[in-house]
């Protein structure tokens, strides 16, 4: 029984990605504090999860300081949440009381861990789902990514993910304008095209089923689901 990739994520990488979060569980409290920037994002996870009829036990993939697994735990959903971040991990603690465990802990059922999504220590056919808000593109390869969440989750179990849209015109100056930002610094790529997902989901063990665009930060409006001012591409996938 396997429990984590066979090839390991650069050090390098995955130290990079976790310096870049390591001093954001502030901005993440405003953040998700702000219904004017978070409703969105939290709404079209909530909805996404629903219309699989997400139940038993999840992972969240990159669950930063735990809001989303808050919410996803408050409809009836197990869940464990891993993240590269330590502080994010404190805090996600103390947001939904789950408990933080380390290498060669007994496992609770729900728990919170540090880990990264290339390399998940997890059995086989763990989990009943998987979603990650604004992670995957942080991934040292996206593709062994969803490698990783396909051997985790049981055969016929779903994948909801979000990564950056690349029909978007916001996107593509929010790409050349922040470029020098910290959280784009360990983005492999500023934004990635449905075919190309489609592409990468089937060679992961995966069949894509849905996608759907959406805008965060702005009140719902006439751009909302527009693929050309969505900032991001929803993606819905089931294990084959």
């Amino acid at each position: 029984m396997t429990t984590g990739a066979v090839d390991r994520i650069s050090p390098d990488h995955s130290e990079n990605v976790r310096l870049a979060f390591d001093g954001s569980a502030a901005f993440w409290r405003d953040f998700y504090g702000d219904p004017s920037r978070s409703a969105e994002r939290l709404r079209v996870f909530r909805e996404a999860l629903r219309s699989v009829d997400a139940r038993g036990l999840w992972l969240e993939a990159g669950c930063g300081i735990g809001v989303m697994a808050q919410q996803s735990r408050a409809s009836g959903l197990g869940v464990c949440g891993i993240d590269v971040s330590s502080p994010l991990l404190r805090e996600a603690r103390r947001i939904t009381g789950l408990p933080l465990v380390t290498s060669g802990d007994v496992l609770p059922r729900e728990h919170l861990r540090q880990a990264s999504v290339d390399d998940l220590p997890y059995a086989d056919a763990h989990f009943d789902g998987a979603y990650a808000c604004s992670a995957l593109e942080y991934a040292d390869d996206l593709e062994r990514a969803l490698r990783e969440l396909s051997r985790v989750v049981r055969t016929g179990g779903h994948l909801v993910f979000n990564l950056p849209n690349a029909f978007s015109v916001f996107r593509i100056a929010r790409a050349l304008v922040r470029r020098g930002h910290a959280y784009l610094g360990p983005v492999s790529r500023w934004a990635y095209w449905p075919w190309e997902i489609t592409r990468l989901l089937e060679r992961a063990g995966w069949r894509p089923e849905a996608f759907s665009y959406y805008r965060e930060g702005r009140p719902r409006g006439p751009l909302d689901g527009r693929r050309w001012a969505a900032s991001f591409v929803l993606v819905t996938a089931r294990k084959r």
